[in-house]
């Protein structure tokens, strides 16, 4: 069986988008339930409020919680108005993923305003799930993607640049983790087209990447951080849309889940932490020339190449073999790799990654 969940059914990025988001919310919805995070709110209320006004088109608004936890999916459903028929979320990356585990549970399409680059989340049939206190649980996955996606490049502009680049860190992943999921197999039309796009986004990400940032830096919707928005939101999104289970994460998605459980590490953004993993993987594959290739772009975008870049606040050798253990565990898929992965593996390459980062 092939499956694909390729995209939402529209995607729009302009600058000022947000003035219009009326217009094309109302194609999928008459009755809106806007989900937004706070500061999300402070950049991106008025334009949107002022269109829904302008258009008379219904809402109501709640304030996302802050962590994409099972209960706050329920109680975001909880909250869903009689008569309501799209739900819109406003905000990063665990604000979509509430909102599309909401959506799902209640039956209603949902609709995806980012206000970072920092993830694809809010183009993805995926909520990457956590406890409360910001540990990885699971992945749901689901049968659809948003509906529509409304993308405001001024908004991402004007966020801080370290949300940019974590978005970079965890869009390069795509490459790194499905590759060598591939290798030596006969590739059927989806899989080719998937692992098409995670190389076109690895090659635009290494040639725009640093540019974007320094546009992000200065506020400046330039052509460098449009491109990159795109990748990291759109791009990444239709990897794992179009390939589905042989593009989907592997090995750094899981040091990721793993490294979750540390002490301290909710301080690191999702991306920051799947950069990390991105090294981990190419020492658990012993690939140790492109972690040297990588290395000098991760310090142009600042991207972390060592443990006590990832601001973890007390990092134990129990700790870490601890998270070794859980980035092993068999949920993961990190078994996806054609490796022997298990804790001895895995712990080494932490070290391994870090010992490099901290040397070169």
């Amino acid at each position: 069986m092939i499956i694909s969940m390729a995209y939402p059914t529209m995607y729009i990025h302009e600058k000022d988008i947000l003035r219009s988001a009326a217009e094309h919310l109302r194609k999928f919805g008459s009755r809106l339930f806007i989900v937004s995070g706070r500061t999300a709110w402070q950049h991106a209320g008025n334009a949107l409020t002022e269109s829904l006004q302008a258009e008379n088109l219904p809402y109501e608004l709640i304030m996302f919680g802050g962590t994409c936890t099972y209960a706050e999916a329920d109680r975001i459903r909880s909250l869903i108005p009689e008569g309501t028929d799209l739900l819109v979320a406003v905000g990063g990356g665990q604000c979509m993923d509430t909102v599309k585990l909401a959506g799902i549970r209640a039956g209603l399409p949902v609709a995806t305003i980012p206000t970072l680059a920092s993830t694809c989340a809010s183009t993805t049939p995926l909520s990457i799930m956590y406890d409360e206190h910001h540990r990885f649980v699971k992945g749901e996955y689901f049968h659809s993607c948003p509906i529509l996606t409304l993308v405001d490049t001024l908004i991402l502009a004007n966020a801080p640049y370290r949300y940019l680049a974590a978005g970079i860190g965890d869009t390069l992943a795509k490459w790194y983790e499905a590759n060598p999921m591939n290798e030596g197999k006969t590739l059927n039309p989806r899989t080719r087209l998937g692992l098409s796009i995670a190389g076109l986004a690895r090659d635009m990400l290494l040639e725009y990447g640093e540019q974007a940032i320094e546009e992000n830096k200065r506020a400046e919707a330039g052509e460098a951080i449009k491109n990159i928005v795109d990748v990291n939101i759109l791009y990444a999104g239709l990897v794992g849309g179009i390939g589905h289970y042989t593009c989907r994460g592997s090995g750094a998605h899981s040091f990721h889940n793993g490294m979750t459980h540390l002490s301290g590490i909710n301080r690191t953004y999702h991306g920051e932490l799947v950069a990390f993993g991105i090294l981990c993987q190419l020492m658990l594959e012993q690939k140790q020339d492109e972690v040297a290739r990588l290395l000098p772009f991760y310090r142009k975008v600042g991207l972390p190449s060592t443990m006590a870049e990832l601001r973890i606040e007390s990092l134990t050798d129990a700790s870490l073999r601890e998270s070794a253990r859980l980035t092993c565990d068999p949920i993961q898929e990190i078994h996806y790799l054609p490796l022997v992965v298990n804790e001895d593996t895995v712990y080494a390459a932490i070290v391994a990654a870090d010992q490099y980062g901290r040397e070169h």
